[in-house]
């Protein structure tokens, strides 16, 4: 149930006939598959076989590109990736400068000077699609948290917030598997 829109691959498979069409995979795809797609558009048209390498090439690619802005936004804070959030407010920043990042990736220039980021973050914070994507995030985390609830003990009153990073990683990958659906 993934929506990916690929440049260059069209669903009529008119655009994706010129080995061209790779190069612009060719920077973030390794290069065995590019170079396994490319001998295949010059000989013939792209088979079902080739189809899913593809996908499951891009799938990890975003999952790659995913944790790469979630640590962004760790480093943008100071944070370590390594130890646990302290507070809710940290994790709540996070996932703001991560949404930020993701949906206005010009953002991400100024993650390493602490004034530009707030700018930035001050920007975002008007922006319409940004509060939509903030509050749907809001609803993930909430689902996130009864499902560890249920996996734990329920009754228990620990981690009111999600604290580490292996949680946040599974919150940023659902909302960019979401992403665009919700």
């Amino acid at each position: 149930h993934r929506g990916w829109h690929i440049t260059g691959i069209a669903y009529d498979g008119q655009r994706w006939n010129a080995s061209s069409s790779t190069t612009l995979l060719k920077s973030k795809m390794p290069s065995f598959i590019t170079e396994l797609l490319e001998e295949h558009v010059v000989h013939k048209r792209l088979g079902l076989q080739e189809l899913a390498v593809l996908a499951a090439s891009v799938e990890d690619l975003v999952h790659s590109e995913t944790l790469d802005l979630l640590s962004m936004a760790y480093e943008a804070h100071n944070l370590s990736t390594h130890e646990a959030l302290e507070t809710e407010w940290q994790e709540d920043l996070v996932m703001m400068t991560f949404v930020t990042f993701y949906l206005m990736p010009w953002t991400q220039k100024a993650r390493n000077d602490s004034s530009a980021l707030d700018r930035a973050l001050e920007r975002a914070y008007r922006d319409i699609d940004w509060k939509l994507a903030m509050l749907w995030s809001d609803d993930l985390k909430g689902a996130i948290k009864y499902e560890s609830q249920a996996e734990h003990n329920p009754f228990s009153k620990t981690s009111a917030h999600f604290g580490t990073y292996p949680l946040m990683s599974r919150l940023v990958e659902q909302f960019i598997d979401g992403y665009g659906m919700f």
